[in-house]
């Protein structure tokens, strides 16, 4: 569907005219707010500003403007993003003050600390001991959070396939962790 296709019916029929530029435009606009998000923001936040700018644009685009919609919808994406980006960056800060006293803690901190970089260690070259495709289940699922679909989908597997390698992947794990005595 071309510009124009999308732009007649955003004039004539607004709900058809959203689900035209959803279907033709999510993706290249979340590829932009993914880049812009990658390193600050949840899977959520990049899925919501990528709504966003379609939501935007479907209230605000002038129908009769002459320009590129997909110019448009790039520039918005890039701009609601950077936005969102310092949104979230300006939650994540620290103050001095609060800097000093993490670096003023007792050596209990420093201990547990790297207890659990140590326990962190171990856990992952046992996950790494299963074996493929175990073990890339496990990452992809408690790691980067991806759903079996999602895990399923970059295997090239079934995602009842995944599910129940997970959970078989899992009990041998908690056996593995048993006899070291480490509990999670």
């Amino acid at each position: 569907m071309t510009d124009k296709d999308i732009k007649e019916l955003m004039k004539s029929s607004p709900d058809k005219g959203f689900r035209a530029l959803f279907d033709e435009y999510w993706s290249y606009v979340y590829t932009i707010v993914y880049n812009t998000l990658r390193d600050c923001g949840s899977k959520s936040d990049i899925e919501d500003c990528t709504a966003d700018v379609l939501s935007d644009v479907m209230m605000n685009y002038d129908t009769e403007h002459e320009g590129s919609l997909k110019a448009y919808l790039g520039t918005s994406a890039k701009r609601r993003a950077i936005d969102m980006r310092r949104s979230l960056s300006s939650r994540k800060s620290v103050s001095i003050d609060e800097d000093e006293n993490l670096l003023l803690t007792s050596d209990e901190n420093i201990e547990s600390a790297t207890e659990s970089s140590h326990i962190s260690a171990i856990l992952l070259s046992r996950i790494e001991e299963l074996g493929e495709p175990d073990s890339t289940i496990i990452i992809q699922r408690y790691f980067y959070d991806r759903s079996s679909a999602e895990t399923a989908r970059i295997l090239g597997m079934n995602p009842i396939t995944v599910r129940s390698r997970l959970r078989r992947a899992l009990k041998k794990l908690r056996d593995v962790l048993t006899d070291m005595d480490i509990t999670l």
